[in-house]
């Protein structure tokens, strides 16, 4: 399909369809006007497309053809990476932060403070995912049109679960889409920079960013998005249920794709 376009050429279409696909995400929370509890429910299908993508799509690319004990360190090593940085935001937070007492602990400081860890986290995600990318392209324009699909579910993922923890926030919509749009960039800016570097990178080591990359993506669909989906608590039993249809809804791509894998 890709036989006579230089693969710069087709990054650029694909660094164009992933940014796309990745503001539709950013965008669609912010439809219409929604109370806390609403957003909440957002919350929980969000953390369901993002543990579907986690299960059904980042497990396979990192265990495939790799032996778990040689993969598993780096998925620990992207959890902690994601763990240390939370505890840094929130360290800053409580040595800079103007309140006092209890009020450091309201719900908005909470909410503020793990949307930009999970920001924070996600921007190295998206960054593993464009040298990913990089180097399925240098394998062949097909094989990169597969990692496309694969990227572009993980960038959907991605914006629509930050996106509905900043709406959780006193952050201004118009400041929120400047956020999202400087991190829709990320995945093709870093594909661009890397792809002069992908042939350095030996096989053996390529699943090496995957791998650091599904324990980011661990820590915050287990620690971060799931208690915030479960916050509202007379809501337990839908947000469970949206739960399962995010996951239920990245199974069924999986399936309908024949299933996944580079």
């Amino acid at each position: 399909m890709f036989e006579d376009t230089g693969p710069y050429a087709i990054l650029l279409i694909f660094a164009m369809v992933i940014t796309a696909v990745s503001l539709a995400g950013a965008y669609i929370p912010h439809l219409k006007k929604m109370d806390g509890r609403q957003v909440h429910l957002m919350v929980a299908l969000s953390a369901g497309i993002f543990l579907g993508v986690l299960f059904f799509i980042l497990f396979d690319e990192t265990f495939d053809c790799n032996e778990a004990m040689d993969v598993v360190p780096w998925v620990v090593g992207g959890f902690m990476a994601v763990l240390l940085i939370d505890v840094i935001l929130r360290r800053m937070h409580i040595d800079t932060c103007s309140c006092e007492g209890e009020d450091c602990s309201d719900r908005e400081h909470i909410h503020k403070l793990t949307s930009f860890s999970a920001y924070i986290g996600l921007a190295i995600h998206s960054a593993v995912d464009g040298v990913v990318l990089a180097i399925a392209l240098s394998a062949g324009g097909d094989i990169g049109a597969i990692v496309l699909v694969a990227i572009t579910l993980h960038k959907f993922a991605d914006l629509f679960a930050l996106s509905s923890t900043f709406r959780l926030t006193d952050i201004s919509r118009r400041n929120v889409m400047i956020y999202m749009g400087l991190f829709a960039l990320i995945t093709p800016i870093a594909a661009f920079v890397s792809m002069p570097v992908t042939e350095m990178l030996e096989d053996a080591a390529t699943f090496i960013p995957m791998a650091v990359a599904t324990g980011m993506f661990m820590y915050i669909g287990i620690y971060m998005l799931l208690p915030e989906a479960f916050h509202e608590r007379r809501d337990s039993i839908l947000s469970f249920a949206l739960v399962v249809i995010g996951i239920a809804a990245i199974a069924a791509i999986v399936i309908f794709m024949g299933g996944h894998g580079h």
